[in-house]
């Protein structure tokens, strides 16, 4: 349920192999090194899953799988955001049948000559609301991100919305102001962006982060550290994850698919969408840098 929505949610990964198709082996892989890092529940597909370059067929088989794998041991939030709401309603209405804690949508995100306006987004939650799913909003850079002002309206309206996972601009101040918006109100708010500023979107009031898993096991530890009153450790544990969150920054899913597959957890680094590949500079820093971490990675060689 949507009460269990607090922690360190990972986003998988999509792997493919070098010809594009789907690597099934890496993705059963990828989900059973969260579960050992610890976290408190999964989100799949999401942006950096690159969800929107998988067909229909593709979406419904691999969150099958990550449901699966999982098998009841943390919630699992189906990504359902799409290029429009009828769309992002068949997508939940499938998610619906499987053992899933709610669904993940941001507004349909390919750009058009006008902006919605507030009556669209309840149009497009209330759509996906048919599915009977709880619902977490992402509010996300991308697409077409709301201002903070209209949350609790878009909340009031669609009370399926129980959480929100804030990333517009700046994502800490953005964040802090949507807690402040929805106080008394019976929703969540989870910060993004790699887990990159979590000791600062938790000293604001956040129930958590979601971000992709490189560095899961890192995050959860920082996560439980700082949740457990010692602030001062956390913030110096996360401090030591500082330059691989300059890569991912600049790199984005073509770095975070480097380092898994470093770690054992994927197979293959190819991505669908346009991305830096890694050059042997980049190289050399990135095993420098895990090298420096490796004392604080708890989870060794993942296993199939």
């Amino acid at each position: 349920m949507a009460s269990d929505w607090a922690g360190v949610f990972a986003i998988p990964v999509t792997p493919f192999k070098p010809d594009l198709s789907v690597d099934e082996t890496s993705l059963v892989r990828q989900v059973g090194f969260c579960l050992e890092a610890g976290v408190h529940g999964l989100a799949y597909p999401a942006v950096v899953s690159e969800f929107f370059t998988l067909d229909l067929e593709e979406r419904r088989r691999l969150l099958e799988i990550v449901v699966t794998e999982v098998a009841g041991q943390v919630p699992v939030i189906a990504g359902v955001s799409s290029p429009s709401s009828p769309y992002s309603r068949k997508l939940a209405q499938h998610a619906a049948t499987l053992d899933v804690s709610g669904v993940l949508t941001m507004l349909p995100y390919v750009h058009h000559f006008f902006s919605p306006d507030v009556g669209y987004a309840v149009k497009h939650l209330e759509m996906v609301a048919e599915a009977g799913l709880p619902i977490m909003f992402q509010n996300a850079r991308i697409g077409h991100p709301l201002p903070i002002s209209q949350l609790p309206g878009i909340v009031d309206a669609v009370p399926a919305v129980k959480a929100v996972k804030e990333e517009t601009t700046p994502s800490t101040h953005q964040l802090g102001r949507a807690i402040g918006a929805l106080k008394g109100k019976d929703v969540q708010v989870l910060g993004g962006l790699g887990g990159i500023y979590l000791i600062d979107e938790l000293a604001r009031g956040a129930a958590g982060t979601m971000p992709a898993p490189p560095l899961a096991d890192v995050l959860v530890d920082v996560y439980e550290t700082a949740s457990a009153g010692d602030t001062v450790a956390a913030r110096r544990l996360l401090g030591k994850c500082g330059q691989a969150f300059t890569y991912e920054l600049l790199y984005n899913v073509g770095f975070i698919k480097d380092v898994l597959v470093r770690r054992g957890v994927i197979t293959h680094n190819s991505c669908r969408v346009p991305t830096p590949v890694m050059d042997q500079t980049d190289s050399r820093e990135i095993d420098a840098l895990l090298a420096d971490l490796d004392p604080l990675l708890r989870v060794r060689r993942a296993t199939a």
